[in-house]
């Protein structure tokens, strides 16, 4: 139930609350989902990207990266309890 409303609470949150919570959340949803943060980017620049404003849409690039980053520091940590 808590992974549920950790992956949910990122999406719902870009509705209601500001950015910055909603980056906190998806962050936080990283560590049991980690493609969790990309897909709270993507749902942020479909809603408020405007393409005269930025040349790359920001949120889901971010989101990628930290995307990346768990996915790596999860591999890692998988390796080092198996080992």
């Amino acid at each position: 139930m808590t992974r549920l409303m950790a992956c949910v609470l990122p999406l719902v949150s870009a509705l209601v609350f500001p950015w910055q919570a909603t980056v906190v959340l998806a962050l936080g949803a990283a560590f049991f989902e980690p493609l969790m943060p990309l897909a709270t980017g993507l749902l942020l620049d479909v809603l408020y990207y405007v393409p005269q404003t930025t040349l790359w849409p920001r949120f889901t690039l971010f989101g990628a990266l930290v995307s990346v980053v768990a996915l790596v520091v999860r591999s890692r940590l998988r390796t080092r309890r198996t080992s």
